[in-house]
């Protein structure tokens, strides 16, 4: 396989597909061959600039496909790259350059030097991302670029993407998600990405679907859910949708399957990037691992969750020091709990959000399952929280219209399902749940402050 996107987007023109598209925004398209003649000017741009084998450099994604041949340029370059959310804070960002030892940013046409650019000294090729930080700070986690195209390629053929796809990817460029099993995955299979300009209403989803015919939808549970109860599933010529980030509930991917498209369930994490798929999205499971992908977990009861690429070792960089993730045979915890079986993973939860109550361990996961079944509940996250002994109590903050809301009716339903330790204590009504820009509760925001 190619080592470099430069080296991908000339392999579909020797193979005949240059004048077929690869990228779509809001602004403009570019095919296979365009593409490839924009990265290679851009390329030699940044290398005049200084960019070359090694050297770290933070670029920021947008929704515009200039930035995706910024990224596809400086990586061509065998440059270290961590890729940077457009909608990221300056604080955040200049602590995660900070983590990465960033020496150059690269922002649209604004390259700006931070330090020096040093011999790269051996430092390899790699592409490193800034985790959602749901539960505190985010991470900066850097891998192997060639492993990382593999792993990306891995999950096109899975999922069966080919030239002749177009994929609406949701999630903003910045998040692993949207740029390894949206752009990488469909320039690797030679389809085309469709960028959107933000997030979209139904309606709005509704039109750009008419425009664009796409036909495979990558998103969140969040999303999938929202289209879902508008026209979307319904309009354009969609094949399958997938769902990433959180669990899929059934009621979120019941209108798409309706409509005739196969729903997948997909695992992933910001260490290793794309796990598993699971053609039965909506049913709790996220499917059998990826080619290549070695997973480790509970066996009839839940346990911590391994996973292994091959040619992936991935760091988390601090104060640009890179901290080992990866044990000596490539193993890597995730922070999840699962089960494997014959049906594939079954993620129970994340083991650093387990709510210890008289040493009885509760599941978030688990209660939210429940409670989102209780009528009025549009969504709920399940946190641990002090009570006023100091003792660790269940919180569930429940999104419900305000005349929908009952406490004590969920409290009662809850515990018709649900042992009496695991029943929430305090039940709190939100207009919405904090998220990430991916989609994610940010539940470390719920545990600081719910009151």
């Amino acid at each position: 396989m190619a080592d470099t996107l430069l080296d991908v987007l000339a392999g579909h023109r020797r193979a005949g597909r240059g004048d077929r598209p690869a990228l779509i925004d809001r602004r403009r398209s570019v095919t296979y061959a365009e593409l490839e003649g924009e990265v290679g000017a851009r390329a030699r741009e940044l290398r005049a600039a200084g960019i070359g084998p090694g050297v770290r450099v933070g670029a920021v994604l947008t929704t515009l496909l200039d930035s995706v041949v910024d990224f596809a340029a400086a990586t061509s370059l065998h440059a270290a790259v961590l890729v940077l959310q457009e909608a990221a804070g300056a604080a955040e960002r200049s602590a995660a350059l900070a983590d990465f030892g960033a020496e150059l940013v690269l922002d649209g046409e604004v390259l700006t030097r931070l330090r020096p650019t040093t011999a790269a000294g051996g430092r390899d090729p790699a592409f490193a991302m800034a985790s959602s930080g749901t539960s505190g700070r985010p991470k900066v986690i850097s891998r192997e670029w060639a492993g990382t195209l593999h792993n990306s390629a891995a999950f096109a053929r899975t999922l069966g993407l080919d030239a002749d796809d177009t994929v609406l990817t949701t999630s903003p460029l910045g998040h692993s998600y949207a740029i390894e099993a949206g752009t990488l995955a469909v320039l690797t299979a030679g389809a085309c990405q469709l960028i959107p300009a933000g997030p979209l209403t139904p309606a709005r989803a509704a039109l750009l679907v008419e425009r664009h015919r796409p036909t495979v939808l990558q998103s969140v549970p969040l999303i999938l859910d929202w289209w879902g109860r508008g026209d979307v599933p319904r309009a354009g010529t969609w094949k399958r949708c997938v769902s990433a980030g959180e669990g899929l509930p059934e009621r979120a991917a019941e209108p798409w399957r309706e409509a005739g498209l196969t729903v997948y369930d997909h695992y992933g994490n910001s260490e290793l990037g794309q796990l598993t798929l699971n053609a039965a999205g909506g049913n709790g499971g996220v499917g059998h691992p990826l080619p290549g992908v070695r997973i480790k977990a509970g066996n009839g009861e839940p346990g911590p969750v391994e996973a292994a690429f091959p040619g992936l070792s991935p760091v988390r960089m601090e104060g640009g020091h890179a901290v080992p993730l990866a044990d000596a045979d490539g193993w890597v915890t995730t922070g999840d709990l699962g089960v494997l079986d014959d049906d594939g993973l079954w993620l129970t939860g994340r083991s650093d959000l387990l709510i210890n109550i008289g040493g009885n361990k509760v599941s978030p996961v688990e209660v939210e399952a429940v409670l989102r079944t209780l009528p009025g509940v549009r969504d709920c996250a399940v946190v641990g929280r002090p009570g006023p002994s100091g003792d660790n109590q269940v919180w569930a903050f429940v999104e419900a219209g305000a005349d929908e809301f009952d406490a004590a009716a969920l409290r009662r339903r809850a515990r018709e399902q649900l042992m009496t330790v695991k029943v929430p204590t305090v039940f709190r009504r939100v207009d919405a749940l904090p998220r990430t820009g991916s989609g994610k509760i940010r539940r470390g925001l719920l545990i600081e402050d719910g009151d």
